[in-house]
């Protein structure tokens, strides 16, 4: 039952950061003056690999995956179609960008927690290790 309440306040979590991060990314490349779509997509994407990763009580791993299904079906719904904004070259035209980068950067999220699990558990069986030495 604790895993299950911890997934569930798990997925609330993920849900507030993803609000906010694309908030926040969508008010900032606005003051940069930038285009919105791709980075609201980008960071939010990350963002949510990452909280999803860190706030799951156990198989992380897995956990950072299916976020990453989980946004990749979402943002392919959530991004319609996408066309290049009025003052690029190729104006009112489709384009996959945003969505490429929504792809890409929830893939490097994903990557970074792989690395960081398998390189926290190395350090973590060394400790183990250590103290398995020093008690015999």
């Amino acid at each position: 039952m604790n895993q299950v309440k911890g997934f569930i306040l798990s997925l609330v979590i993920v849900i507030i950061v993803f609000v906010i991060v694309a908030f926040s990314a969508g008010a900032l490349a606005g003051l940069a003056g930038v285009w919105k779509k791709p980075i609201i997509g980008g960071v939010a994407a990350f963002g949510v690999v990452i909280t999803g990763y860190i706030t799951a009580p156990n198989h992380k791993q897995f956990a950072a995956a299916f976020w990453l299904v989980a946004g990749a079906v979402a943002a392919w719904i959530l991004a319609g179609d996408s066309y290049y904004p009025e003052d690029h070259q190729y104006a009112y035209q489709l384009t996959i960008i945003p969505l490429l980068a929504t792809y890409v950067s929830g893939a490097l999220a994903l990557l970074l927690c792989v690395t960081w699990h398998r390189k926290w558990h190395k350090q973590h069986e060394k400790r183990i290790d250590k103290n398995d030495a020093a008690l015999k």
